[in-house]
């Protein structure tokens, strides 16, 4: 069964005045059930600050985080009750799960995280994720739900990412300033041409606009996962965004960007987007030729390391002018690499190929 994961924003899901558009998340559900005959689905929601601000009137209150974090504290709520209450009413049962981007760094909880995705997918339950703002920071935060909803496909393994916004794709230039932009319709790679199109004006009630998107959507074509860029404010939105990844006749809406043929294994996009480095290793140029050709990384090319790391740690392989040429977990403890830099043993492993991955 396909596997589609659905990112809507705050603009899509609510009004003018800020308050919740209850009408439009009925409808968005309704869409949902339909699409759940086919393929399984995973939403990722914005909105609770925005519901906060229905229920009370912070603006007395000067330290923006403190108030953004109380808003979504008191939002969150009221936000997955209308989603439940509609759910009800389609026979969806909804599950909710609040992350933040520290809990993709942490191996276990990253796992724990897939594990519990996974199990509420098999058992025909709705997950409805949101960035947790009550605990995020500058540090620990997602820039916007744009990445976490990526991050999320990724590291689920989807088919398609769609994600629903106030914007219709992506434009050769700002359609509310250009009246010669034009839709494109389809991405292969990402140009620097693309990138400088996008400029990132923020639209009012949401944290990510088109350049946000622009990297959201990269990021997961890169690891594998189709994704589609279109407005969330059309009569049957998502019904209409997803019909040509079943009907080729459909038409096509937004911007499609293409994936990669072959996913990411779920380790790989944890250790090369997400994991915490201890540590940096040097490496010669034969080391870096020899992990090109799928080695592992021995002993007698590595130059030197830093870094105060345990075995199992996640570290950061460089070449000699600083280059990243990729991560992998190490075999061994800061001294005991060190103890084997020194004494370089024919044939001893520092990162064995299976636990390693190129950048």
């Amino acid at each position: 069964m396909e596997r589609i994961l659905v990112k809507v924003g705050t603009n899509v899901l609510t009004q003018k005045d800020g308050k919740l558009n209850k009408e439009r998340i009925a409808e968005l559900v309704a869409q949902i059930a339909v699409l759940r005959k086919k393929a399984q689905v995973i939403l990722v929601t914005s909105g609770a600050v925005g519901a906060g601000r229905e229920f009370r009137d912070l603006s007395k209150e000067k330290d923006p985080v403190i108030k953004k974090q109380m808003l979504a504290a008191i939002g969150q709520v009221r936000l997955f009750q209308v989603y439940a209450e509609n759910c009800a009413l389609q026979g969806v049962l909804p599950a909710q799960a609040l992350i933040t981007r520290y809990d993709f760094r942490q191996k276990e909880a990253y796992q724990n995280i897939q594990s519990t995705l996974e199990g509420l997918l098999q058992y025909d339950i709705l997950p409805i994720i949101n960035e947790n703002d009550v605990v995020s920071s500058a540090e620990t935060s997602f820039s916007d739900n744009d990445q976490l909803a990526a991050n999320t496909a990724v590291m689920m393994r989807c088919d398609l990412l769609v994600i629903l916004s106030n914007i219709q794709g992506f434009f050769t230039a700002d359609p509310s300033l250009n009246p010669n932009a034009k839709l494109i319709s389809q991405v292969e790679t990402v140009s620097p041409e693309l990138l400088a199109y996008c400029q990132d004006s923020l639209s009012s009630g949401g944290t990510g606009g088109m350049l946000s998107k622009l990297k959201a959507a990269e990021m997961a074509a890169k690891h594998g996962v189709k994704t589609i860029v279109s407005s969330g404010l059309i009569e049957r939105a998502l019904t209409q965004a997803v019909a040509p990844y079943f009907d080729k006749n459909a038409p096509k809406l937004g911007t499609t960007f293409l994936a990669k043929p072959k996913k990411s294994k779920i380790k790989k996009h944890w250790m090369t987007s997400h994991a915490e480095v201890a540590g940096v290793i040097t490496v010669d140029q034969g080391a870096v030729k020899a992990l090109k050709a799928n080695k592992s990384l021995l002993v007698v090319g590595v130059l030197k390391a830093r870094g105060n790391f345990a075995k199992g740690d996640v570290l950061m392989i460089e070449d000699e002018v600083g280059i990243r040429v990729g991560v992998g977990l190490s075999d061994h403890n800061q001294a005991e690499l060190d103890q084997l830099i020194q004494s370089k043993p024919q044939g001893a492993v520092v990162i064995h190929k299976n636990q390693l991955y190129l950048l």
